[in-house]
């Protein structure tokens, strides 16, 4: 018992200094967001997002990806392999050199397949996020297929229900990620660790949320021109940002851009969405990279290290090259690095739960 009580001290020090550091990391993020919203973004999704998405797949992979089978990953990866086929075939023509080019890949044998897979992209997701369920807590294998294809009923069914679409389809894997899943990480932590830090930290994660839902921002307040307006129109986060909105009933369609003489600028409540999305975005990413001594995300072969070091600096260099070219180049890690978490999203939930109820019913 006296032995391991400086171990325990130890680990608690710790736990109170990583807890410190990501309120300061949260409300750095939250300036950010407030003075350089478009930019702070931007620099964010470019610079910091690819080195998350390749360090996060590898220290899942030492993981087995929390799975009860890791070769049951490639199952995430396969759908997550047909979505990203989806998106870049409908994709090739804004690349083309040539008119003549584009009607070609329009008029290809694949662009059936294209278009078919486009039409249900928001099941592959909705498979993935139902398929880690499986993964995770079904042992016996050939239950746990046979439940993986029964959600392929469900994902027929659900194809088209509007609320279905903008949870699944564009929540789930953006806005849901990194701010929802995030705040369960800052939950469950603050549960198991049961200190007064872990539990401030989560409260300076909700309150920006309440800073930011009744600032009162002013598109005239910010500028964006040259790069950065290219980028975010390419980003296409605006259009995201309404569609979530205009969904929840914040907005409507006539009112989320404010038509100008000089195009178009964006309302009281886009600005708030978007202080949201570069907040979010930006303080995910620092999250991860704040938490290196205590997960270990770095204790990978070497050569593993080197690859990801070598994919990161070329996707900076693409981003700053044509953000577009970016985006499309780093699509498919972007969203493996989302399914290949969901397993480890879903059992952070059932830890909350389980901790939860230990305080609720502590003598059962």
């Amino acid at each position: 018992m006296f032995q391991q009580l400086p171990l325990d001290l130890s680990y608690c020090m710790q736990a109170k200094r990583l807890d410190i550091l990501n309120i300061g990391l949260m409300i750095l993020s939250f300036i950010l967001a407030m003075k350089l919203p478009f930019h702070a973004f931007l620099l964010a999704y470019a610079v910091l997002g690819p080195l998350h998405y390749l360090t996060e797949i590898g220290w899942l992979d030492n993981r087995n990806y929390f799975s009860t089978n890791k070769k049951d990953a490639w199952i995430l990866v396969a759908l997550c392999g047909l979505m990203t086929f989806g998106f870049a075939y409908h994709q090739f023509p804004a690349f083309s050199l040539t008119a003549s080019w584009s009607e070609a890949i329009n008029a290809g044998p694949f662009n059936k397949v294209s278009q078919f897979l486009l039409k249900y992209e928001r099941s592959f997701i909705f498979l993935a996020f139902y398929g880690a369920i499986m993964m995770t807590f079904v042992k016996k294998r050939n239950l746990r297929y046979i439940l993986m294809l029964f959600g392929l009923v469900i994902a027929y069914f659900l194809n088209g229900i509007n609320a279905y679409t903008m949870i699944i389809g564009i929540m789930l894997p953006t806005v849901i990620h990194v701010y929802v899943f995030t705040g369960a990480f800052i939950l469950f932590g603050a549960l198991k660790s049961k200190s007064v830090s872990g539990y401030a930290s989560l409260m300076v994660f909700f309150a920006i949320l309440f800073l930011i839902v009744y600032s009162r921002p002013k598109m005239s307040d910010y500028t964006l021109s040259g790069y950065w307006l290219d980028a975010m129109r390419e980003s296409k986060f605006v259009e995201l940002s309404g569609a979530i909105a205009i969904h929840l009933g914040w907005a409507k369609p006539d009112t989320y851009l404010i038509r100008t003489p000089n195009g178009s600028a964006l309302s009281t409540v886009a600005l708030k969405m978007q202080i949201f999305i570069a907040f979010a975005y930006t303080y995910h990413y620092l999250n991860w990279f704040s938490k290196t001594k205590v997960i270990a995300w770095h204790k990978v072969k070497k050569s593993r290290l080197i690859g990801a070091i070598v994919i990161w600096v070329a996707s900076i260099a693409l981003y700053f090259y044509d953000y577009k070219i970016g985006l499309a180049a780093l699509f498919f890690l972007s969203v493996l690095h989302v399914f290949l978490e969901f397993p480890l999203n879903h059992l952070t939930f059932v830890g909350i739960y389980k901790e939860l109820k230990t305080r609720i019913t502590p003598n059962k």
